[in-house]
Parts: C-alpha cells; sequence; structure tokens
C-alpha cells in the first residue's frame, strides 16, 4: 500500500503496509502455540485442534531512512489435518509469506512438507518469485540427549532440494528465536514493499 502523504511521524511519512503471512505443517508440529508465543507473549502448553483455520493479527512499526512503516501481519494458521486440506487453495491467493513449520523431534513432519508444497503449487504460491519461504523448526527446547531429533543434514537437504534459504529454530515454551524469526519476516515484507 502507499504511504499517505498527509501522515507524518517523527518528520517521515508514515507508510501503512499489511501483509498476508501462511503458517503451515503437520497437525501437532506447534503452529498454534508458536503464533500464540509471538502474538500474545504467552506460552500455552496444550491447544485444541485448530478446525479448519485461524486468524491472528499483529502490527508493528518499524523506522527506516524513508518512512515509519507499520505493517500488519495477518497470520494465517492452517489445520495440519489432511481432511481439511482442501480449503488451503481457496486461502493462498495474496500471500507474500509463507512459514513451513516441523517439529524438531518428528521426523516425519519434515518428509511431509512435501505435501503442502504440493497445495501451494496448485495454489500458485509455489514458485512464484515474489513470496519468501521460510523453514520453521519448532519445539527446540525439546532436544537432548535422551530425545531423538530432525538430523541438520536431513534439514539442509530439505532446504537445497526446494532452494529456502531462510532457516529458523523456535520453542515456543523458552521463546528461543521467535523474535528472531518474527523481525527477519518483518523485514523481509517491508523491503518486499520497497521493491514494488
Amino acid at each position: 500500500e502507499q504511504s499517505d502523504p498527509d501522515l507524518y511521524s517523527e518528520g517521515k511519512p508514515i507508510r501503512q503496509i499489511k501483509k498476508k503471512v501462511l503458517i503451515l505443517g503437520e497437525g501437532g508440529v506447534g503452529k498454534t502455540t508458536l503464533l500464540y508465543r509471538y502474538v500474545n507473549q504467552v506460552f500455552i502448553d496444550s491447544t485444541k485442534m485448530t478446525i479448519g483455520s485461524d486468524f491472528f493479527v499483529k502490527k508493528i512499526k518499524y523506522i527506516d531512512d524513508k518512512y515509519e512503516n507499520r505493517l500488519t501481519m495477518l497470520l494465517w494458521d492452517f489445520a495440519g489435518q489432511e481432511r481439511f486440506r482442501f480449503i488451503l487453495k481457496d486461502y493462498t491467493k495474496g500471500a507474500e509469506c509463507v512459514f513451513l513449520v516441523f517439529d524438531l523431534v518428528r521426523f516425519n513432519s519434515l518428509n511431509r512438507l512435501n505435501n503442502w508444497l504440493e497445495i501451494l503449487k496448485e495454489g500458485g504460491v509455489w514458485g512464484n518469485p515474489k513470496v519468501t519461504f521460510i523453514l520453521v523448526g519448532t519445539k527446540k527446547d525439546m532436544i537432548g540427549p535422551d530425545m531423538a531429533s530432525v538430523p541438520e543434514s536431513s534439514i539442509t537437504d530439505f532446504q537445497k532440494e526446494f532452494g529456502i534459504d531462510q532457516y529458523f529454530e523456535t520453542s515456543s515454551k523458552d521463546g528461543t528465536g521467535i523474535e528472531d524469526l518474527f523481525e527477519q519476516v518483518a523485514h523481509t515484507l517491508i523491503n518486499q514493499e520497497d521493491e514494488k
């Protein structure tokens, strides 16, 4: 969206930006708790299974050389269960960022992201150079000597195979990586606006 020349703050024009972000991955990988931690600054130990989709909004103010950017992120949390996937294609239009989320202690959750990529291809999102894809590993706090985790080599192989440069490991329980992830996303989305 364009800046309104009548709106100024700290001597810089205010630029209102709205961006749609899709959060995708298998059921139980921690998509909803990730969003709760970021948007509400709280950890919820258990969530009800998302039915269809859920919706979160986060507003951020970011001042750069030219603008006071007021970014509104529309965060779409999609149910991981296969029976809800038929609705996804209808919601992918207009997405400018996609989180591909997997559980660091559930190996098959990384492999099953392939299914989500197929849906994104059908919806015209996968392969669109204007859409940023970010791989997100959750539940980092659970990795330990007694808990097997997804090997780093498998994560790197996935990134190479699908050309996904950005990868973050997070823990909704202790907050690890959450701010870094969303700061990077905000920066990327604002840069997308500058490139228009």
